[in-house]
Parts: C-alpha cells; structure tokens; sequence
C-alpha cells in the first residue's frame, strides 16, 4: 500500500518541520475505524473506487502516445482515509514533464464545497512486441532473420533496451551469447566487419560529378560505414575514406 497525502484548505506546514505527510498521519488517526459507521454516513465519504479511478485515467491519458499497451493500477487506498463525497466531478493530473516510468504519481482534486485532494501512487506497465532470440544464440554469430522473432514482452523487465525490427538485427554481429526467448539489446549487436587490416581494397575519390579510383591498402579493420585509414599504392598517401563494401573504401575530395 503506497504513500496518500491528503491535504485539505488551511492544513500547512510551519518552519519546524510539520510536514503534509503528518498532518495526513494526524488526519488518519481522527477517522473512524471502516465498518464503524452507518451505511447512511457513509455515504458521505467519497468511494476509493472513484479515486483510483481518476488517477489511473489521467495515467492513460498521458501516455496514450507511448509505444505498446499500457496499463495503469493504482495503489489500494488506505481504508482508514475517508474523503468526504465531492460535490463536484473528481479532477485528476500529472506533472508537467511527466515521463514514461514504471511508477507515477497523480494528484486526484475534489473542487466542490469540501475541498481535498490526494496524492495517489499507480504503477505502470508497458507490453509490447520485442525481438528475442528464436534458439540459443552464439557469441560471435551472423545473425539471420530465423534466428530472432517478434513476442510481447513486459518493457519494465527488460534491462538494456530492446529492439522491435526483425529486419534491422538481420547480418548483425552478436558481442556475447544469448538464450532462446532472451530479449536483444542494441548493445548486444555489432556491424560485422566487412575490410581487415592489410586487405587489398578500392579507393574512390569523388568531388562534385567526378570519380577517381585508386588501389589502396587498409590500415585497420572497419565495419559497413566506418571510417578507416588506407594508403594510395600509387602515391604512399595515407587518408581516411568511409568502407562502403568488402572491397570498397571513399574519400570525398573538396
């Protein structure tokens, strides 16, 4: 059962530390005990339903943008705290720069006559389709696409990040080994490496229209976009040029 402020108009701290937390501690220890009260006098009360319910909306409402399915659950109420009905429709809201996380807290206000309002924590899950790995998955392997799956998992669970392209991992490179059903995290994926230090490769330089190839040498290993420095055969001078493909490498002249 989560924290519950209550506040209500007049009740504030002093400068020795009364805080709305102790007043709402105060506030609790006044209430009668549940079941106490005639069924007439309770219905004086506001209904704990209708208070979660209003934070758990405005939650929805929020991250109706978010990616996935999202589902809001609010805190059970403490039995103790009886709200007086409101007179008015319950109001709910978030902080201005609310984000995505697995917990937040709304402020749920009645503006009637007997105001109030009350601070209620609504835990957040997020479920949406993620690759994982089809079967058991080495270190070190090319990947294809039979080897990962899109499957619906619990986003708060997963550490890392996660990916939801099947086809963006497919000839990606795994750093370290991975489980079947196990969720694969940018990080765990690396370009495979397509020139080696010392391969013969092809320099083109291009300026503007024109295009001017050369046999270089690499001087260092580089993956599919990366800049790696070659040297010109012809001229002995080294440069860096972008690895287009396994034979390939690109130098733009001004």
């Amino acid at each position: 059962m989560g924290t519950l402020l209550a506040n209500f108009p007049g009740m504030t701290g002093n400068r020795h530390g009364t805080s709305k937390s102790r007043a709402a501690a105060l506030l609790l220890a006044l209430l009668p005990v549940p079941g106490s009260l005639p069924a007439a006098d309770m219905a004086r009360f506001q209904a704990a339903a209708d208070i979660r319910a209003a934070a758990e909306a405005v939650v929805l409402e929020r991250l109706a943008d978010a990616p996935g399915q999202v589902t809001a659950r609010a805190e059970e109420l403490d039995p103790r705290l009886q709200m007086p009905a409101c007179d008015a429709p319950l109001s709910a809201s978030l902080p201005a720069r609310t984000q995505l996380s697995s917990r937040l807290t709304a402020e749920v206000r009645c503006n009637g006559a007997r105001q109030w309002r009350l601070f209620v924590p609504v835990k957040i899950t997020v479920r949406q389709s993620v690759v994982v790995a089809a079967l058991p998955l080495e270190r070190g392997k090319v990947l294809a696409p039979g080897d990962v799956l899109l499957a619906e998992r619990e986003l708060g669970a997963i550490s890392g990040g996660y990916l939801t392209s099947v086809e963006a991992v497919a000839g990606q490179v795994l750093r370290r080994a991975v489980p079947a059903g196990a969720a694969l995290a940018p990080a765990l994926l690396e370009a495979p490496v397509l020139v080696r230090r010392g391969q013969a490769v092809t320099l083109q330089a291009k300026s503007g229209v024109l295009t001017v190839q050369a046999p270089a040498v690499a001087r260092g290993d580089g993956a599919l976009g990366q800049v790696i420095e070659v040297q010109n055969i012809s001229s002995k001078k080294i440069m860096q040029a972008i690895v287009r493909n396994e034979k390939t490498v690109e130098v733009y002249l001004p």
